[in-house]
């Protein structure tokens, strides 16, 4: 059930970040606020209790669009792409998420959970790619197919992170709002890597 939870924090997170990262352009002149909004909301997350848990997650999605509208820019910059790769980058994971929380509702056993959910994350990350890239077009679409294979190799970490957050659950751990923080902020190391080595191969 712990990492049930993990997967679905993920998924909330994600398309929360995503749609700050869509309407980024509408908040460029409230962006101090914005910046401002996602370090008090931090703050708060890690101030309030681990048994608060509906306020926990409130926070974390609430946390995730200021995060998403404060810094698309800085993702852009980093990565020198448009913020149309950005948005396709967190749809895609976030089609990974939830195909992690699908697995996880059909079977409860844990080998099986990762297996399905890797299984179905090849085909269905494509797809919300290719969707995602026929709508934002730009680098979205120059680069999917390296995206899809970047974000696979997240989803495998993900799949190797949950076996410890089960271990952890057995020892009593079970704040999975913490082990969503950890894989979110994970995420966009691992897009930055991807690209640095594309733009590499490119030059």
């Amino acid at each position: 059930m712990c990492f049930r939870m993990v997967y679905l924090c993920l998924l909330g997170a994600s398309v929360s970040f995503a749609l700050g990262c869509y309407f980024c352009p509408g908040l460029t002149s409230e962006r101090l606020f914005t910046v401002f909004a996602t370090f008090v909301i931090i703050f708060c997350l890690y101030k309030t209790s681990p048994w608060q848990e509906n306020r926990r997650i409130c926070l974390l999605l609430t946390g995730a669009f200021f995060g998403g509208a404060s810094f698309a820019p800085c993702f852009t910059w980093l990565l020198g792409v448009d913020t149309g790769f950005v948005v396709a980058s967190i749809w895609g994971a976030s089609v990974g998420f939830c195909c992690f929380v699908a697995s996880s509702m059909w079977t409860m056993r844990f080998d099986l959970v990762y297996y399905v959910a890797l299984l179905l994350c090849s085909p269905l990350v494509l797809i919300g790619l290719l969707s995602a890239s026929a709508v934002f077009g730009g680098d979205s679409a120059r680069w999917t197919f390296q995206l899809h294979a970047g974000l696979l190799w997240f989803m495998v970490y993900v799949a190797v992170y949950s076996q410890e957050v089960v271990l952890k659950a057995r020892s009593g751990d079970v704040d999975y709002v913490k082990h969503a923080i950890t894989l979110i902020t994970d995420f966009p190391a691992v897009i930055v890597h991807v690209m640095k080595l594309l733009k590499r191969q490119v030059g």
